[in-house]
């Protein structure tokens, strides 16, 4: 219990340095209305915080740990191609290859460990 308790002090602090540092860092790109390819340092930052509410979920190695990242897996592997699939039916030649993969990036990062958020409260 205490190693789960040392990664989510782990991750909160890393959720606390990394989200209000990645704002600043966008801020002059989100105001002018343009696309930031930083923003994948924000979702990294709540990633993190959704980690650090996971850590006492997840660290004890049991069945509900292994129950919950397997529903979770499942879940992604659809979320993450319906994204690959809108992606393909509304980007044209509107967003660069660059621009693309950093909302993939954006979307795996965030959906992972928000299912596993999910999963967490229903087993």
């Amino acid at each position: 219990m205490k190693k789960a308790r040392e990664n989510q002090l782990t991750y909160l602090f890393l959720a606390i340095i990394t989200i209000p540092m990645s704002i600043y860092i966008n801020y002059s790109d989100i105001v002018n209305g343009q696309f930031s390819e930083r923003i994948m340092l924000f979702f990294i930052g709540t990633s993190a915080l959704m980690m650090s509410y996971l850590s006492p979920h997840l660290f004890p190695k049991d069945e509900r740990t292994k129950e919950i990242i397997g529903r979770s897996m499942t879940a992604n592997y659809f979320t993450l191609f319906a994204a690959i699939t809108l992606l393909f039916l509304i980007v044209d030649n509107t967003l660069s290859a660059t621009q693309v993969l950093s909302i993939l990036f954006c979307i795996m990062v965030t959906s992972i460990p928000l299912t596993m958020v999910i999963y967490s409260k229903r087993i």
